[in-house]
């Protein structure tokens, strides 16, 4: 009897602890200045990490550091399901076809970018069509703002930011639509691109708000997380986690390396 009651427990236990066992789920990310930093030999960090380590909290669940891994390839993993969640993205419809976009922020709207001397003072749409644009080849415009670059004299894609403020310089085309974040990512990161540029006055938030979503892929094997996540996100929007994490505004923290501010401010 008692040998039997031995091999029923040996049964039980293992399925036990499969049942309490913590999932892990695993981020796939790249270092994003401001966002998240990821160093080599460092552990990354920055109000993004903070973020998704709440979140795994609320949602009971393990948090995983994917490799420093670019975005393109992050895209691919969580296509076939071996990354589970990504952040700090925007909504398309070819993302939505294979990740659940979870809103959990608004955005930073895009920039439109002038070389130093320009006088013109881009404000509002209408003075948009006068305008050769640049904007950068699959960055995920809003359709709103997209259809206002088009009415320009002349829409060009290129490849990359860098790209965009170099045919700026040489004056071939007339003004960058471009992320703001990563734009002055790029100017700071170019010794010669600094105090080149000027940031114009024209606001695209209005154009309609938008959201950063965080992506928790369809092919996940922990799919059943999902209402709980969406749970802990709007417990976290709610009681002001996400606004405190991510209070900061690229355009006043740290120099921008853009034309008219102040040398004393870029130390």
């Amino acid at each position: 009897m008692n040998k039997i009651l031995c091999c029923l427990l040996l049964l039980v236990f293992p399925r036990l602890a499969a049942a309490t066992e913590i999932p892990v789920l695993t981020w796939c990310l790249d270092h994003f200045s401001r966002f998240h930093a990821y160093e080599t030999g460092k552990a990354p960090y920055g109000p993004s990490v903070d973020l998704m380590q709440e979140l795994a909290k609320r949602a009971t669940f393990q948090l995983q550091f994917s490799p420093k891994t670019p975005s393109a390839r992050c895209f691919r993993q969580m296509q076939t399901g071996e990354a589970d969640l990504m952040t700090n993205l925007n909504f398309t419809e070819e993302r939505a076809d294979y990740m659940f976009l979870l809103p959990y922020n608004e955005r930073i709207p895009e920039s439109l970018y002038l070389q130093a001397g320009d006088q013109r003072h881009i404000r509002n749409f209408n003075q948009l069509p006068s305008l050769t644009l640049a904007t950068v080849r699959n960055y995920a415009y809003h359709p709103s703002l997209m259809q206002l670059i088009k009415t320009s004299k002349r829409h060009v894609e290129i490849d990359s930011i860098e790209t965009g403020f170099e045919m700026l310089q040489r004056g071939r085309v007339d003004a960058l639509v471009a992320p703001t974040q990563s734009s002055l990512d790029v100017i700071a990161s170019h010794a010669d691109m600094h105090f080149q540029f000027q940031r114009a006055p024209v606001d695209f938030s209005v154009v309609e708000k938008r959201f950063i979503n965080i992506g928790l892929s369809k092919k996940s094997r922990h799919l059943a997380l999902k209402d709980r996540i969406e749970q802990a996100i709007a417990s976290m929007v709610q009681d002001g986690t996400v606004k405190k994490l991510y209070a900061f505004d690229p355009l006043k923290h740290g120099p921008t390396y853009l034309a008219g501010s102040q040398p004393e401010q870029q130390k």
